[in-house]
């Protein structure tokens, strides 16, 4: 095997399967390396859709099976902080929701480092090229119109052209809706939409506000991945290379010269990219030398570049289940799937055999909504905040909330029909961090996002949990209700942030650990162009570059 390559990219997650792609079909006469700690994830029965409410916790071997630390303000519990392992990344592993979130995040990213190439309309640009949007059923008709609504807005990106490799696509990745249709779904939505919650067509038209139909990364009936949609074919000039672990990067001087690895060191002509993730990325330049200079030397780590922010600004949210228990003959997606193998492989059979069973609910449409909370930006907590926060969060297509209808959960184990419904936090100010246990690579780093940290996302939390109560509350809902079986014991606030306390779990969004900042920046890791400062030939490409929790 060769140990010398153009460009060596570390992680095969969406940013690094995306990158590889690309790269290696721009630039035939280039040799781009893909190496990955896990392993190929070809296996057929971690790609059916409607398992991907239970792959992450069913799939061992596609999962880092990472925790936090005590979380002080979530009773010292140890929170879940799942990372896909092997090809695709978390992409593997995730649920498959499909969105790009609101414009004003891109137009304040693009703000913050000073660079329109990160705006709404040059983003939406960079989707349209790598999506491959699934024209609905015709059931779906009259409740989602995909790409009905994109900014007509008119412009020139100085910086667009500047990747070439990243301005061309063949819409790889496929996004639509499940082929099934729940006509009682159909109803559902009528009913809130007639209790006056706004409808959306499009929840990725840059302006989510509303209740909408959820789109879904999906091909046929299987989950679509990084690596099924980017690497089912590769080029001559990409080399992958599964179960390998990568060590530290290896600098020479103020350049990046390669990585170490379990297999010997393998050397980049031209550059090493880390697309290892937000958690993995910060640990592998601190195992490399590059972070705060007395942390490394605590750990008796040679200090390459005093870079200080790196494994510092973790962002993430969280979110809560509310169960409802349904009226016999109601709609449901009652499951104990989660919860036993056994009935979880006897409901793939099945699924496998006529596509009945279990299984096929979990094949029908969900609804996301996304909220804005007046009493949220009413309170003290939200006039406290940094002037310029305050404005992104007031901002039109700024979300205060997040509210998923129709999942599976683990938390109801009892005969009745259910339907748990997804209430999450999406404006959190906390910050935390990812730090070393030891310089031994093969020790999982510390994980702390100090969840409700900040007051703030205490008030996020209590006035989302009373948003969404009262939207399951509603007259449209209220009437097919017997129950709630997870909920606060009241709506105050001290039984709202106990109900948080007991049972709030990451949404896997962490972000921030290595941010970028405008080129002229000395307090941020990386610049705009996505290298790292201060040494030749690295760039990190995940989301540890985000600068704030987009």
């Amino acid at each position: 095997m060769k140990n010398t390559y153009d460009f060596i990219i570390v992680g095969a997650g969406p940013a690094g399967c995306l990158l590889a792609y690309r790269l290696a079909n721009a630039f035939e006469n280039l040799q781009i390396l893909l190496i990955e700690a896990g392993g190929d994830n070809k296996a057929e029965e971690h790609h059916g859709f409607g398992d991907r409410n239970f792959t992450l916790g069913t799939a061992p071997g596609l999962n880092w099976g990472y925790k936090t630390t005590p979380q002080e303000h979530l009773g010292q519990r140890e929170i879940d902080y799942s990372r896909g392992k092997g090809l695709g990344g978390s992409t593997a592993i995730n649920f498959c929701v499909w969105t790009r979130g609101p414009s004003s995040d891109y137009d304040r990213w693009a703000q913050i480092v000073d660079d329109e190439t990160w705006s709404w309309y040059n983003a939406q640009e960079r989707y349209k090229k790598i999506e491959k949007v699934q024209q609905p059923s015709a059931e779906y008709q009259n409740y989602v119109d995909p790409g009905g609504k994109v900014s007509s807005a008119q412009g020139y990106c100085p910086n667009l052209l500047r990747s070439p490799f990243l301005t061309t696509g063949n819409r790889e990745i496929e996004v639509g809706f499940p082929k099934g249709w729940d006509p009682d779904f159909g109803h559902y939505l009528d009913n809130v939409y007639g209790d006056g919650y706004p409808r959306t067509l499009d929840v990725n038209c840059g302006d989510p506000i509303g209740l909408g139909v959820l789109q879904s990364s999906i091909s046929g009936t299987s989950r679509v991945t990084a690596a099924s949609a980017l690497l089912s074919t590769t080029p001559a000039n990409l080399t992958t290379l599964t179960n390998h672990v990568v060590q530290k990067v290896v600098v020479d001087g103020h350049k990046a010269q390669g990585i170490a690895t379990d297999m010997g060191t393998l050397y980049a002509r031209k550059e090493v990219i880390l697309s290892a993730g937000a958690l993995d990325t910060p640990k592998l330049l601190l195992l490399s030398g590059i972070g705060s200079k007395a942390e490394l030397e605590d750990l008796d780590i040679p200090c390459i570049m005093d870079l200080p922010g790196v494994g510092k600004n973790l962002h993430d949210r969280l979110f809560m289940e509310l169960v409802t228990v349904r009226k016999p003959g109601t709609p449901h997606r009652t499951s104990y799937l989660m919860s036993s193998p056994e009935k979880l492989e006897e409901a793939r059979q099945q699924w496998a055999q006529d596509e009945t069973g279990p299984l096929s609910y979990f094949f029908l449409p969900q609804m996301i909504g996304y909220l804005k909370s007046e009493s949220l930006m009413d309170s003290e907590e939200f006039k406290a905040l940094d002037p310029s926060v305050m404005a992104a969060l007031k901002a039109d297509s700024a979300p205060h909330l997040e509210i998923i209808s129709h999942i599976g959960t683990a938390s109801v184990q009892n005969p009745e029909h259910y339907i748990s419904t997804a209430v999450s936090l999406m404006s959190l100010q906390s910050s935390g961090t990812v730090s070393l246990r030891s310089k031994d690579f093969a020790d999982p780093p510390n994980l702390d996002p100090s969840f409700l940290n900040d007051p703030f996302d205490k008030r996020v939390a209590i006035e989302a949990v009373r948003e969404a109560v009262g939207f399951l509350n509603s007259p449209a809902l209220k009437k097919d209700h017997v129950r709630f079986a997870a909920e606060p014991k009241s709506l105050s606030d001290s039984d709202i942030l106990d109900f948080v306390s007991k049972t709030a779990v990451s949404m896997w969004h962490m972000c921030g650990t290595v941010a970028m900042g405008k080129p002229d920046s000395t307090d941020t890791c990386v610049n705009n162009d996505f290298r790292l400062r201060g040494l030749e030939g690295l760039r990190v490409v995940d989301m540890s570059v985000a600068p704030f929790l987009p």
